[in-house]
Formats: C-alpha cells, structure tokens, sequence
C-alpha cells in the first residue's frame, strides 16, 4: 500500500508544482516573449524609416539651392505675413495697381471637427482692396497665378470710381506648414 500511496503523493505534488508555480512561470515567459516580438518589430520599423529619412535627406541635399528656395516659396514653413504682402505689393506695382487696403487673418476652418487637426499645413487669409483699370488688374491676377507661391481666390468684387479705375476687393488664402 505504501508502494501505491508514495508514487500517487509524488506525482500530485509535481502537478501541483507544475500548475502553481511553473504553469505561472510559463505563461509569465510566453507574455514577454510575445512583448519582445512587438518590441523587435518596432525596432525594424524604426530602422526603415530612419533609411527612408537618410534617403529623403540625401535628395534634399543633393538638389540646387535655387531648387530649394523655390519649394521654400511654393509652401513656406514659417507664416511671413510682411514679405508676402510686399512680394504682392510688387507684383501689383508692375502694373500701377494701388494697394488700399489689406486685412490679414489666420483661417480657422469651422467645418473641421474639434480637438488636434491632423493637417500639415495651416492657411491665411487675406483680404485686399487693389485700385486699378481692369486691364492692369488682370495682369496682376496672372502674375499672382503664376507666382510660385500657392494662392486660392475666394471672393471678387469691384466698383467703379472715375475715370478708367476700379476698385477691387480681393480676398484668397495661401498656406504655409505647421
């Protein structure tokens, strides 16, 4: 009878240890095998990007200064409320168009939905007031059109004055990166 009671007590024990303590152990082992996984492979996916960074560096680096400072012009990374108003005041000037007046006010997109904006860009707005004829006018337009700095127009008006002169209200947008 001892025969059959040690061998019983030994393997109940050994369950026992295994289910108590080593099952836990075991199971303790799989979850950080499982974070160590994950663990690697974020570190794959960092190393890919930090090539995809190198790579896009080394393109940036690679092209002309005259090529940069025409992609710093089409979407600036900085606002420059003062440059722009005198890059428009020359273009304007060209052709004897006044500027009057200007307005300039940071746009916040009431359709988009509260809380952190996952946009890269940021717009202004800017309202002009441009006396000049028509003909003068639209030339301006398409020099501001074909200037490499990104403009959407809004909203147009004129009024007549005297003689050959209008006076046109202008508004339009522009965008620079956050």
């Amino acid at each position: 009878m001892f025969k059959f009671i040690l061998p019983t007590f030994l393997i109940l024990l050994s369950g026992g240890l295994f289910f108590f303590y080593a099952d836990s152990s075991y199971q303790d082992i799989k979850e950080l095998k499982e974070e160590k996984i994950q663990y690697d492979e974020a570190l794959n996916k960092s190393r890919e990007l930090r090539e995809i960074r190198d790579e896009l560096l080394q393109k940036y680096n690679s092209l002309d200064s005259d090529d940069k400072d025409r992609l710093e012009k089409i979407i600036p990374d900085n606002v420059d409320n003062v440059k722009l108003i005198m890059e428009i005041d020359s273009i304007a000037s060209k052709y004897g168009a006044v500027i009057r007046r200007v307005d300039v006010n940071s746009s916040i997109d009431e359709s988009e939905s509260l809380g952190k904006s996952d946009k890269e860009y940021n717009t202004i707005k800017l309202d002009l007031t441009i006396e000049s004829s028509y003909e003068d006018f639209s030339k301006f337009l398409g020099d501001l059109s074909n200037n490499l700095r990104i403009v959407d127009v809004n909203f147009l008006s004129f009024e007549s004055n005297y003689l050959n002169l209008y006076q046109f209200k202008l508004s339009f947008k522009t965008y620079w990166l956050k």
